[in-house]
């Protein structure tokens, strides 16, 4: 059964959304700050939101903070607050985001992003539970969950200097990841089919996917992940002229096979794998679009053995079903 957070877009049945789920569902129940991490656009904060909502603070508030776009010079007051005449500027007293957010969920997108100062800050909120608004003399209690999230390799900013180590080992008590939508290309129609009917009762006319085109949604390596997604169904169904959505109305940035140019930013041996798991995958996907899904045929023509070929499928989480739909 497709998995939901609300009516929004968690929606899946790879196993290892079923597996984040549980664990969230698990990691809800205690006050352990939570670090979720994921490539961009996995929808990190709709799991911090299911977290919050599964939680016993859920008639509490939630509270999001995107430390990507937080400034050095206002992050500390807009997550502390600060009191009056504490800046030049500062003409009242203001509650900072740790404030509002009392009782309920504190979320901390992109964390890795912010600078050492502000680190500092978090680490003693996360460890002892309290803060200090700025230009206070007084320590303030914090009754809030934090819930934090980045696409960051936190262990390499740690490593150059970036992070610091004593938060970085604060956060890591519970951790989740999110995996990047190329990893679980079988949940794709059924992402589609939810966007579909969530843009059409925005009053857009109604279409629906031929086999082709969820086909090549379906061999995209999606580097926006599910982000990404939505905004193509979106555009399809805006500018596509006829009633059914065709291969020539998706407006895919990068074409299957064609995204290689940050392979090269990684070490060897990790770059030579991505080379081989994306050759892999448009093979297959080339194969079984020939054959219509038949996965015996696909084998033979392809020289291997049907044990060996369903092997690489299930590596690559390719299904031969959408390839037999009536063409």
């Amino acid at each position: 059964m497709a998995q939901y957070i609300r009516d929004r877009m968690m929606i899946g049945e790879h196993h290892a959304i079923h597996e984040v789920q549980r664990l969230a569902r698990r990691a809800a129940r205690c006050h352990l700050p939570v670090l979720i991490t994921g490539e961009t656009g996995t929808g990190k904060e709709l799991l911090a939101d299911f977290i919050h909502r599964n939680s016993f603070r859920s008639e509490g508030p939630f509270v999001t903070v995107d430390c990507g776009v937080l400034t050095r010079e206002v992050a500390r007051s807009e997550l502390f607050g600060h009191l009056r005449g504490a800046f030049t500027g500062a003409l009242e007293t203001r509650q900072g985001l740790v404030k509002i957010a009392q009782g309920g969920t504190l979320f901390l997108d992109e964390v890795g992003e912010l600078d050492n100062e502000l680190q500092q800050y978090l680490s003693r909120l996360v460890q002892e539970g309290e803060f200090r608004p700025l230009g206070g003399a007084k320590m303030q209690k914090a009754n809030v969950r934090l819930v934090m999230a980045t696409h960051r390799d936190l262990d390499q900013r740690v490593s150059e200097g970036a992070f610091r180590k004593d938060l970085f080992y604060r956060l890591h008590v519970i951790s989740l990841h999110l995996p990047p939508l190329r990893h679980r290309r079988s949940d794709i129609p059924l992402l589609v089919a939810h966007f579909l009917e969530r843009f059409q009762r925005t009053g857009i006319s109604k279409r629906e996917f031929s086999d082709d085109a969820l086909r090549v949604l379906e061999a995209h390596d999606w580097p926006g992940n599910i982000r990404e997604l939505a905004h193509v169904v979106a555009q399809a169904l805006v500018f596509a002229e006829g009633a059914r959505i065709e291969p020539k109305d998706l407006s895919l940035s990068v074409k299957p096979s064609e995204d290689v140019g940050e392979i090269y930013g990684l070490p060897y041996k990790e770059a030579r794998q991505e080379s081989l798991n994306r050759f892999t995958r448009e093979y297959l996907h080339r194969t079984l679009l020939k054959t219509r899904g038949n996965v015996s045929q696909a084998a033979r023509e392809s020289g291997i053995g049907r044990q060996y070929f369903q092997l690489r499928m299930a590596e690559q989480d390719i299904r031969a079903e959408p390839y037999r739909r009536k063409q």
